[in-house]
């Protein structure tokens, strides 16, 4: 199973505000579904989705303090307003201000709520900080003497953490009293020369300096006053972007508020930020990101850098697995500039989306992290996120693992869809599943005297292991076959030749089993002089996708090469060039003759190989937006996609099916039938699980000139 990150556009909601004026913030209430949005007249207003509809509820009418159902806002002449949602039984909710605070002497800077929503610190440009409580009572101010730009609260508000407009950050505890300096690691290694002209047409553009006003939990409130950005402005250390991750704290009673499938009514399995994972960012303006774990701690910290890249905004995903960076690619046309990155918390690129031409005011995050919200000019653009999981379907059994929200244990469930049976086992640190014919690996991550391994279990349908591995590798990229496993890191892999009982029996007692040493392999170490890589400027090409056939598997890496391995000898055969730029998927077809390979940009294409030493592509066929792709575990020249919403069978190179509006995954492709599960759903309850409500059978009734292309059947109504 696929389990890459995808995100697509699915809506834009267009909205009119009077006098022709541009939307300038967003915030996103991160437990319910109230979204704010303000323009550059002084208006808010706030907006309840209804995503059961798929449309927002009433007319649209800051900063979020997510548990006491408050607002902020602020202008840029220094008026604070705080905002009270009042719910009013059988009536419709409705905004009243609590509390105002116009200082007239300096323009809000940054403005932000504590984690626990009991306080709120107030940065003015001039240097002046205040900081209150909820209930509006100035508990402290101080002149630090520096002009300021943002704030952040450190996980349990005792730290205060303040940028300055020169880049550096300065920490002070919750007295007021001046800690440390955080280290400054970012420097401006980033390409960001560009042609005058472009410069300045760039500049004519934009016509403000980007100023954000943030949440509690980090929802963005963008504060534009006018002003111009100059070529200095563009080249020094501009923080942007200052956010510490901390998860959301769930809703105390249940309301009527929220009627999103997805958002945070579910058991959401937020947990503990892992040990290691960087959790504080510091986005500079000239695409630079700072990744820490700490305020304090550097030794592990991570650059995120990007070239001739104007960064907007940059925020933390409600699970702090990813944050999203909003800016503008300034080497690209002036329509295609908007551009959305998604980054994982250690810093790898998972994604990149292209936004609609406009005035790019900034991002906001859904609840549930299944959406984030993008501003442009009067509009908001909806992209849905399809998130990675751990789950795989072998057979008729789904496997899948996910956090139980009391105890924080990982739970393994294997789901028998047929019998409607459920085994669960509490394991810990799983990293990987993987299945193939009536057999899965589940690979989890050990704590050695030695240092870190990780051990394989294949695993019956019942869940029961069979055979069991240890290797060092990190399992970055799994694959399998009925005879081995395939896992392999960023330079190197291993191949495990499993045994599964009672397999001579099976083929008559007549199958003698050779041993394979299971040594670890280094991807650069069978290339002969005629397989040289060629210099195309990657210093360390990176293995970034792996898949297996019967007899051979495939590693391709970061520059597009893809090198064929032999089995069960592990020999290097060949080493072919896709052109496909950093290829995060790909899926060999039921006799390993066609490759189906999505690079980057989620675009599909197909290659020959008839043999060993001969990959060609397949001309004339591209599909974009692929996110999932699954070849007929028969026939060799029919597989089914995802792409976006739709599901699509192709035949062949030329005939393409009627797609299907789906919104699943798709487990499995069988004698003209594609099994489907709705996974969102099944992680939003899993102990409510059900075949007759999570899964979709797609019947196929190709080559019937009197049928339709397809019949949807639930899982359900097949037994």
């Amino acid at each position: 199973m696929q389990n890459n990150l995808y995100g697509f556009l699915a809506k834009k909601f267009q909205f009119q505000p009077p006098g022709g004026t541009n939307f300038t913030t967003i915030a996103w209430m991160l437990n319910r579904c109230y979204l704010v949005v303000g323009d550059n007249n002084g208006v808010l207003r706030l907006i309840l989705f209804n995503f059961d509809q798929e449309k927002s509820i009433g007319p649209p009418s800051a900063s979020l303090l997510q548990d006491h159902s408050s607002n902020v806002s602020s202008d840029d002449a220094g008026l604070i307003i705080v905002w009270k949602i009042w719910k009013s039984p059988g009536a419709d909710d409705y905004c009243f201000s609590e509390m105002f605070n116009n200082r007239y002497k300096s323009t809000v800077a940054s403005l932000k709520w504590s984690n626990d929503g009991s306080r709120i610190a107030i940065a003015y440009e001039d240097g002046l900080i205040i900081l209150g409580s909820v209930d509006g009572n100035r508990l402290w101010y101080k002149d630090i003497g520096a002009s300021l730009i943002k704030l952040a609260w450190n996980t349990d508000d005792t730290l205060l953490l303040l940028g300055l407009t020169n880049g550096e950050v300065h920490v002070y505890d919750q007295n007021g009293n001046f800690c440390m300096k955080v280290q400054k690691l970012c420097v401006r290694n980033v390409k960001m020369e560009t042609a005058p002209s472009r410069l300045g047409n760039l500049l004519g553009g934009l016509q403000r300096r980007w100023r954000r006003c943030t949440d509690g939990r980090g929802s963005a409130a963008l504060l534009m006053p006018e002003s111009s950005l100059s070529t200095e402005e563009l080249e020094c250390d501009v923080i942007v972007s200052m956010e510490w991750y901390v998860p959301t704290r769930p809703i105390i009673q249940k309301t009527n508020v929220c009627r999103d499938p997805l958002a945070s009514e579910q058991k959401a399995n937020w947990d503990n930020v892992p040990e290691g994972r960087p959790r504080f960012l510091i986005a500079y303006q000239h695409g630079n990101i700072q990744l820490m774990c700490s305020e304090n701690v550097c030794k592990s910290a991570r650059i995120v850098g990007f070239n001739y890249f104007l960064i907007i905004c940059a925020q933390w995903s409600p699970d702090g697995s990813m944050f999203a960076v909003a800016g503008q690619q300034l080497d690209l046309p002036e329509t295609e500039r908007n551009v959305m990155h998604f980054i994982s918390a250690y810093g790898d690129q998972l994604q990149i989306i292209r936004l609609a031409a406009g005035h790019f005011s900034g991002i906001a995050w859904e609840g549930s992290g299944y959406r984030i919200g993008a501003l442009i000019d009067t509009s908001i653009y909806l992209v849905v996120m399809k998130r990675p999981y751990l789950w795989t379907y072998y057979g008729q059994t789904l496997v899948f693992a996910y956090k139980c929200a009391e105890s924080l244990q990982q739970v393994l469930v294997f789901y028998e869809t047929k019998m409607d049976v459920k085994v669960k086992r509490f394991v810990h640190n799983l990293c990987a599943l993987r299945s193939f014919g009536d057999y899965c690996v589940a690979i989890f991550r050990t704590e050695e005297l030695r240092g870190v391994a990780y051990t394989m279990q294949l695993c019956d349908s019942n869940g029961t292991p069979v055979d069991t591995y240890t290797t060092n590798v990190q399992p970055d990229f799994v694959a399998i076959n009925g005879q081995m496993v395939l896992i392999a890191s960023t330079d190197c892999f291993v191949v495990w030749h499993f045994s599964v009982p009672c397999q001579s029996m099976a083929a008559g007692g007549g199958d003698v089993r050779i041993k394979f040493p299971d040594r670890v392999h280094y991807v650069d170490e069978h290339r002969n002089k005629f397989q040289k890589q060629p210099n195309n400027g990657v210093k360390f090409d990176k293995v970034c996708a792996v898949s297996a056939a019967r007899d051979f598997f495939l590693i391709a890496r970061e520059s597009g090469l893809v090198h064929r391995y032999s089995l069960p000898d592990i020999r290097l055969q060949c080493v072919h060039q896709t052109n496909i730029q950093i290829p995060k998927l790909m899926a060999l077809n039921c006799v390993g003759s066609r490759l189906a390979v999505v690079g980057k940009l989620n675009t599909l294409r197909f290659f020959n190989l008839p043999d060993a030493y001969t990959f060609s592509p397949v001309a004339g066929f591209e599909r974009e937006k692929v996110w999932m792709v699954e070849w007929d575990m028969v026939k060799d020249d029919t597989l089914a996609i995802m792409q976006d919403q739709r599901l699509l069978v192709i035949r062949g190179t030329t005939e393409t099916l009627e797609p299907v509006p789906k919104s699943g995954r798709i487990c499995q492709f069988k004698d003209f039938v594609v099994t489907t599960v709705l996974l969102d759903e099944v992680f939003r309850d899993p102990e409510k699980i059900s075949s007759k409500q999570h899964f979709v059978n797609i019947k196929i009734k190709a080559g019937l000139d009197d049928l339709p292309d397809f019949e949807l059947i639930t899982l359900g109504d097949c037994k």
